[in-house]
């Protein structure tokens, strides 16, 4: 088997891709690792992400060769980093080769479930400031939304990728803004008939202030608005604060939807 860097994806640099062939030039699996610095939590480690497919023993490869890449990375900044591997629920195989490599549980992706009801926000909103409501259609505010996006998640989002949450079913944006500036926003849509929590932004000068509480209780009052009965919020169990602020507003459940098992670097 032979490994090599091969360019999959415009975003993602060849010296952060590897590709498992046989001897013959068969692929047999390929890996990716993201780096993300997460403006949002600036306080956390830089994050190093591995995403990998392949055979039994691609993957034991390929793993590898994504930790080694992941470790020369973190050495070129000097500073606390961690490695996730993005898996399936139920994907044993890969487990078990992460395990082998020293990677522990616990991180993840849960959904919560909550039912639509009630008249009110009884949330309070901070002095001065107000909710508008739009559909993110101008392009200069797309534009705007995807450098915060990209900024706050250490991602390279483009505008495919929004224009494929925009045209979601009931999409639309809520946002809270100040006299002075933008507090936060939250994109929400629907899904078989749900309600939908997505991407939330906090300004990190509003942050702790009640803005995402306010927010997704605001989403319930559109939900509402469209005769729908539950929406759900897909929650980070280690992001800080992620999960917490989904239970504090009546959201439960926590059904796994993706496993990031993770190493200390």
């Amino acid at each position: 088997m032979k490994i090599s860097h091969e360019r999959l994806r415009s975003d993602i640099s060849a010296d952060n891709t590897f590709i498992a062939r046989e001897d013959d030039g068969t692929p047999v699996g390929a890996c990716t690792v993201q780096p993300r610095r997460m403006g949002l939590f600036p306080d956390m480690p830089r994050q190093y992400v591995i995403e990998a497919e392949g055979d039994d023993r691609a993957l034991h490869v390929l793993y590898g060769a994504a930790v080694a890449r992941a470790r020369a990375l973190a050495a070129q900044t000097n500073a606390p980093a961690r490695v996730y591997a993005e898996v399936g629920v139920g994907d044993e195989r890969a487990l078990e080769v992460l395990h082998a490599l020293g990677f522990s549980d616990g991180d993840g992706v849960v959904r919560t479930y909550r039912r639509v009801t009630g008249q009110m926000n009884v949330r309070l909103m901070p002095e001065g400031c107000t909710i508008v409501r739009d559909f993110l259609a101008d392009e200069t505010e797309r534009r705007f939304f995807l450098e915060r996006y990209n900024a706050c998640f250490g991602m390279r989002c483009d505008e495919e990728w929004l224009e494929e949450i925009t045209s979601q079913p009931d999409f639309a944006r809520i946002l809270m803004v100040s006299p002075d500036d933008l507090c936060g926003e939250l994109l929400v849509w629907t899904e078989d008939g749900e309600g939908v929590i997505g991407i939330i932004q906090t300004a990190r000068r509003w942050r702790r202030q009640g803005v995402a509480s306010y927010l997704i209780e605001d989403a319930r009052l559109y939900f509402a608005s469209l005769g729908l009965s539950y929406s759900h919020f897909d929650a980070w169990i280690e992001a800080p604060g992620c999960l917490p602020l989904a239970r504090g507003l009546g959201y439960t459940g926590e059904d796994p939807l993706m496993l990031y098992p993770s190493l200390i670097l």
